[in-house]
């Protein structure tokens, strides 16, 4: 059994296709719209989601950039009936090697993406991996707003907007420290 997150606007399409994914034994959770299914996912992490990629308001490539943003690397099969090359490279970039063309030639397509999808899931979730994607980009804004302010004579509305920036910096610094300690409560942070 797979848990699949099911993202398609199209509510003949996505009936059909959670149909087709649930006689093979998966859980399918259906949404209309990818900001509904980003808090799902939040939530309660998928095995697998399965995103169209033109959807009203976020697109399918910006649902999985706001993952990727938070440090979730749950795999994602795309689906779009647009021939557009550049939508290969998006999914690319966010880590997936699937993108399915519609109409489909055979459901099986997207039967076997789900289940090359799921079987590239590592066993468990590396504390370290998630602490990378967290930390980096963290410590890369902290180092470039440093940057801009050092030696720097700043006005008073330059050194308000440092200030909060700086706040927001080490609640978003706290933040991520909560939610890689709810990780692996164990494990020795690092740096």
């Amino acid at each position: 059994m797979i848990r699949v997150v099911l993202i398609e606007d199209d509510h003949l399409m996505r009936e059909w296709l959670g149909r087709s994914l649930s006689s093979r034994g998966h859980v399918v959770r259906r949404f209309a719209r990818a900001d509904e299914a980003l808090a799902a996912v939040l939530a309660d992490m998928p095995d697998v989601v399965v995103s169209d990629i033109r959807l009203p308001g976020m697109t399918g490539i910006e649902f999985g950039r706001r993952l990727r943003a938070r440090g979730i690397d749950v795999p994602i099969v795309f689906m779009t009936a647009d021939v557009d090359k550049r939508l290969d490279a998006d999914a690319r970039a966010l880590g997936s090697r699937w993108m399915l063309r519609k109409p489909f030639n055979d459901v099986a397509d997207l039967w076997c993406a789900v289940d090359e999808a799921h079987e590239s899931r590592p066993a468990d979730a590396d504390p370290m991996q998630t602490s990378h994607a967290l930390r980096t980009p963290l410590t890369a804004v902290r180092m470039a707003l440093a940057g801009l302010v050092e030696g720097r004579e700043l006005d008073e509305r330059e050194q308000h907007l440092a200030e909060i920036a700086t706040r927001n910096l080490d609640r978003l610094d706290a933040a991520v420290e909560e939610h890689l300690s709810q990780l692996s409560p164990e494990a020795e942070t690092v740096d």
